[in-house]
């Protein structure tokens, strides 16, 4: 597959004409001028008893080596060094006259215009009216703020509205103006550029591209509106495409603005394989927001080019819509929502990223405050992913995992989130509160190919608030002491529609309360020393609360990732989300190691682990036995904590570590460690440094699949026999994956870069990348090659497709840039 796409702007040579403009059109009232002579002001035709009157209002300021009235000619002429100042734009010349009658000013020797934002502009000769309504520049340059140059010939400006450009040069090459001597990377050359500012429109006459003086591209005539129209219909920048499954095509997109608050582009894309793709997107704003809409639609001429996915249909399509307003200065509404015919259209038709697996449609409310938060949203999750109910060896899935995706969303209805901390101490600490409210339904249960429910089949809403207090002291000796307590509450309402789970949930209204008293604690030590200052902090956390109320009867949606590591071993809860409340009597306990050294190095490192010391422990309820004989009986399980670390009353030893160099070394670790063996479970570890041109980074993934799910699996092959079987032995026991990104720089404009991805377990390559890239700072390409290796639902089995693409990238700063990428498949 290839693809060529570029960004909708021109505004490149527009950016350097605007500009321009901008300095030569300036409204400089000559007449209003208070002169400051600098030498000997001189008077022509007979003696003069008075000077110049100078009208009130906006003046300018002129200074010269002299300055003379001549009567006769009626004019003023200004030499030597000439300055004029006016509104923040200064005028430099040798010489600068201003004819009475004719209401012209010549500057003429090294003319030199800076206006108020900073661009210059350059010419030998000026010649204008009073206004700038009319006149002429002779061998004019502009460099402006944004690192862009402009030149002509000549520039004649009649009607106070046409300015014609003759031979007009623009390039965005920062060198050029700082070494006018040296030629620039790029620039485009124009016969004739004519500037309509009543309509805003900038005109090309036989325009060419040329990079290192060779022409590359020519129009005959183009047009597009100057900068400083941000809405002004027309043609934008086309999009070529070229597809195995789509053809080779262009999209040719129309901008319509018929009024100051709304617009609509129009982007057919025509494709020599599927057809015309109706494309269209307006927008609309009000006094208090904007709302958009774009919708697609196809009648694909080949359907069958998309054999055996979702997208082998004669009619596709599919819109997206959103709104935003705000109601007053803290509250804020809108919509985000997105349709569409079938789950592959936005991804076949490149609508969307690549790894976009589901879209989101929300409608919310939000309100912030200093010390407030209130956010309700409603969500509908749309899946973009055709069903794929089979493993990589292509064994059926156990309890239909994989399959019925759609039906497995949650359509949430609503959720909303208030937090709010009181401005008063109450017993000189903070007093803050939460409430959360979840309501949701589905219309199929998910449960994965371990039989662990994720979702059930009906209706689940809940009411959940929670008040809390904490003030924290320091005693003479340095010792921090924490003490918090809070109060929370949750009614659960539950009407589970699957039967064959009416074991498993407790089907209409419960309860639950936690109160919750905890004492943080801390001692830091430190120490300077000749290579720096260290500290070490033991640390504690007590945390006494009751045992979890229904632990195993309740739907669990939002507190399904249970992370231990070292940034939440001193949680209260350890939790992700409200569904669960871990109870019973817990002590957290770790020490924190830090070091600063005198040139900016610093390391900082917290190793720990967290004891259960009475109540039932949330992360192992039910048993370990209860979850094999369910599924010995051929039941769906609980979604437990097994494999957290935190299921034994002494938790795995979890640890993190963080090295800065301060001199280009930066590093990052986490790990988890089985409690008794000390067996690595769980690590993530990324070092990235850079010296001299050389910038290099490593990361390593590892991860140990728990063993809950193959001893799931294995009483599953009771009951289900081969199929679970198969399905348990093609489960990887752990999975370890290392990554490699590299960048060298050659020169200052070139570089190379490349990495590799590899699968320390099976032992093979499963990405690569490479490439070389040039810059410099006008112009910008690279050339990468990409090898990946990834499984893939092919023709209705799942095969391990080998990933070849060449990635072209190029862009001119100010005009835009663009990609082409071609890709070769191939499954095996």
């Amino acid at each position: 597959m290839a693809r060529v796409s570029g960004r909708r702007r021109l505004a490149g040579l527009a950016a350097g004409v605007s500009t321009a403009l901008l300095a030569l059109f300036l409204a400089v009232p000559a007449e209003a001028a208070k002169v400051k002579s600098t030498g000997t002001a001189a008077l022509a035709g007979g003696p003069r008893t008075t000077t110049p009157t100078l009208p009130a209002g906006d003046h300018m300021v002129v200074e010269a080596d002299q300055v003379v009235y001549d009567d006769r000619d009626s004019s003023v002429t200004a030499t030597g060094a000439v300055a004029i100042y006016y509104k923040g734009n200064v005028l430099t010349a040798r010489k600068v006259t201003y004819l009475r009658d004719t209401q012209r000013v010549v500057a003429e020797g090294d003319a030199r215009l800076v206006d108020k934002d900073g661009n210059v502009l350059t010419a030998t000769k000026m010649d204008v009216t009073q206004g700038f309504s009319e006149g002429f520049v002779e061998s004019l340059r502009i460099d402006t703020i944004d690192r862009s140059r402009f030149a002509a010939e000549s520039a004649t400006r009649t009607g106070g509205n046409i300015t014609v450009f003759e031979k007009g040069v623009y390039s965005a090459c920062q060198t050029c103006v700082n070494e006018p001597a040296k030629p620039p990377f790029w620039q485009i050359k124009a016969a004739k550029i004519v500037h309509d500012q009543q309509e805003k429109t900038v005109y090309y006459e036989d325009a060419k591209l040329e990079m290192l003086g060779t022409p590359i591209a020519w129009v005959p005539f183009f047009m597009h509106p100057d900068p400083s129209e941000r809405r002004k219909t027309g043609f934008l920048l086309p999009r070529v495409i070229n597809s195995g499954s789509l053809g080779l095509g262009i999209q040719v997109p129309f901008y319509w603005a018929p009024v100051a608050n709304w617009d609509a582009t129009l982007q057919p894309v025509a494709m020599s394989r599927q057809g015309l793709l109706a494309d269209v997107e307006v927008r609309h704003r009000v006094e208090s927001g904007l709302i958009t809409a774009r919708g697609w639609a196809i009648s694909q001429l080949h359907p069958e080019a998309f054999v055996a996915t979702s997208g082998d249909r004669r009619v596709r399509g599919g819109f997206n819509t959103t709104g935003t307003f705000t109601l007053g200065d803290q509250w804020s509404w809108g919509w985000d929502v997105t349709e569409v015919t079938d789950r592959r259209f936005l991804d076949q038709y490149h609508l969307s990223t690549s790894d976009q697996d589901r879209s989101v449609s929300t409608v919310f409310l939000k309100g912030e405050g200093l010390k407030s938060y209130f956010e309700a949203r409603a969500y509908k999750f749309t899946v973009l992913n055709d069903d794929n109910g089979l493993d990589r060896l292509n064994n059926p899935l156990l309890f239909g995992a994989g399959s019925g995706l759609q039906d497995k969303q949650p359509v949430v209805h609503p959720v909303i989130d208030y937090d709010k901390v009181l401005e008063q101490s109450v017993l000189g600490g903070e007093v803050s509160g939460h409430l959360n409210v979840t309501s949701l339904s589905r219309t199929r249960t998910d449960i994965d190919t371990a039989g662990r429910v994720y979702g059930i089949a009906g209706t689940f809403s809940r009411l959940s608030g929670m008040v809390g207090w904490r003030r924290q002291f320091i005693d003479p000796i340095g010792q921090v002491f924490t003490p918090s307590a809070s109060l929370r509450g949750d009614v659960f309402y539950t009407h589970s529609e699957d039967r064959s789970l009416v074991d498993f949930v407790q089907n209409g209204t419960l309860g639950r309360v936690t109160p919750t008293v905890a004492l943080d604690y801390a001692y830091p030590f430190v120490m300077d020393s000749s290579i720096g200052a260290h500290t070490f902090s033991p640390m504690a956390k007590l945390v006494i609360r009751p045992s979890e109320q229904w632990v195993g009867r309740l739907p669990n949606e939002d507190a399904q990732s249970v992370v231990f590591d070292d940034t939440t071993l001193f949680r209260t809860d350890k939790f992700s989300g409200w569904d669960r409340a871990e109870g019973g009597t817990r002590l957290n306990l770790g020490g924190r190691y830090s070091f600063h050294g005198p040139s900016g190095g610093s390391l900082s490192a917290l190793f720990g682990r967290s004891y259960l010391l009475s109540g039932v422990n949330s992360f192992v309820y039910p048993g370990y036995d209860e979850l094999l004989r369910q599924a010995q009986l051929g039941n769906p399980v609980p979604l437990s904590a097994f494999g957290s670390g935190l299921e034994t009353n002494a938790s795995d030893w979890v640890g993190g570590l963080t090295i800065d160099s301060s001199m280009g070394f930066r590093m990052g670790a986490q790990a988890r460690f089985a409690a008794d063996t000390w067996r690595l479970e769980r690590s993530d570890i990324k070092a990235s440094g850079t010296s001299g041109p050389l910038s290099a980074s490593v990361t390593w993934a590892y991860k140990r699949t728990p063993d809950v799910v193959y001893d799931l699996l294995t009483q599953y092959a009771t009951t289900y026999g081969a199929a679970a079987t198969a399905v348990r032995d093609a489960l990887e026991r752990e999975r370890s994956e290392i990554q490699t990104a590299t960048n060298l720089r050659l020169s200052p404009t070139w570089r190379l870069f490349g990495g590799v991805r590899y699968d320390m377990i099976d032992h093979f390559v499963s990405g690569t990348n490479a490439g070389i890239g040039y810059d410099n700072d006008s112009f910008s390409i690279s050339v990468a090659y990409a090898e990946s290796t990834y499984w893939s639902l092919d023709g209705g089995v799942n095969k391990q497709i080998h990933d070849q693409t060449v990635f072209l990238r190029f862009g001119l700063r100010t005009l835009g840039d663009g990609s082409l990428s071609n890709s070769l498949a191939s499954s095996n």
